[in-house]
């Protein structure tokens, strides 16, 4: 079983490859301006996508909105699905490939993985700004073609997380839970984050990636693992109370 879902999530990355292929022939070879302007680009595209809709928003739309000329556009991107492409690799095909690496470490316990995933999937998700919640919710527009390969991507990093709560649980590293259960409560805590995260706040994504996975691998390890890390437990949700209590400040 584990063999096949390793043989799955390399599959998605095979085909995520040449899927994203014209976007990265697209690209002129980079130099910082030239990377921000593209990643503005697919910022301001997810944005209008978003509120206008994939369908009704052309090349031109996105050109006037970050105030270039259409020809301008056309060095990074040739079309429109070249940019819905690049958000399917960024949001569905990056972390999936993430994964594989971490699948493929054979030296990696369970815990170490599944530690690895949450921190890094948090870091990379509070670090694309608002780009993860426009994407999350242009979801219906996506082309059947992209739409099957995300699907399937999201898919398989699902089956990630209930292989390496399995494993632990075979291992005698985690408390005898249900994996898929388990496996959506991680998803969502790390998910949730994007919702109530600021930048303006006291702690860097990487450090509230930390304190959500402490409190995740805590809730999973065995009884006799667990008692000793009570002490790390109740810092990191103090840690996490402060940087709640800072984002309520900054309410109106």
């Amino acid at each position: 079983m584990a063999g096949s879902r390793s043989a799955s999530l390399e599959s998605v990355r095979r085909r995520g490859a040449r899927i994203a292929q014209p976007a990265r022939e697209a690209r002129q070879p980079t130099n910082p301006r030239k990377e921000l302007v593209r990643e503005q680009l697919i910022d301001i595209a997810a944005r209008m996508f978003d509120t206008k809709g994939y369908a009704q928003t052309g090349m031109g739309d996105i050109a006037r909105e970050i105030g270039l000329g259409r020809s301008a556009v056309y060095h990074y991107f040739r079309n429109k699905e070249e940019i819905l492409a690049a958000l399917v690799e960024a949001e569905a095909l990056t972390p999936s490939h993430q994964l594989q690496e971490l699948i493929d470490d054979a030296s990696l316990t369970a815990g170490i993985r599944l530690r690895r995933a949450i921190v890094e999937g948090i870091v990379r998700r509070l670090s694309s700004g608002s780009r993860f919640l426009l994407f999350s919710r242009l979801e219906a527009q996506i082309p059947e073609h992209l739409g099957g390969l995300y699907n399937q991507s999201r898919r398989q990093i699902y089956e990630f997380y209930v292989r390496c709560i399995s494993d632990g649980i075979a291992s005698g590293e985690f408390r005898d839970v249900d994996p898929k259960i388990a496996a959506f409560a991680v998803i969502g805590m790390a998910n949730w984050t994007s919702r109530w995260y600021s930048p303006a706040g006291p702690k860097t994504p990487r450090q509230i990636a930390e304190v959500i996975a402490d409190i995740a691998m805590q809730g999973l390890r065995a009884a006799d693992r667990a008692n000793g890390d009570l002490a790390a437990l109740r810092e990191a949700v103090h840690a996490l109370r402060g940087q709640v209590d800072g984002l309520e400040d900054l309410l109106p």
